[in-house]
């Protein structure tokens, strides 16, 4: 039998979270080793940079998933 579309919908919010909570991980241990760089003398390297920007970059596209998904639970099938 074929699943609604209220069913797939549901599917696809829950890969959307999964998603996000991968997100979350990365983010997390990105900003740790950024972290782990503060006040040594890799503090002021291009690495140092990448992985403050890329912190950024990941918590600014989960907030951003994380709207587009409460856009998609308001939708009433």
């Amino acid at each position: 039998m074929a699943k609604s579309k209220a069913e797939r919908l549901q599917e696809a919010l829950d890969k959307i979270d999964e998603g996000l909570s991968e997100l979350t991980v990365i983010a997390d241990e990105v900003e740790e080793a950024r972290n782990n760089m503060q006040g040594t003398n890799l503090e002021n390297t291009e690495r140092y940079q990448r992985y403050d920007e890329a912190a950024d970059t990941l918590r600014q596209a989960s907030d951003d998933i994380e709207s587009a998904k409460g856009d998609a639970e308001g939708v009433e099938l």
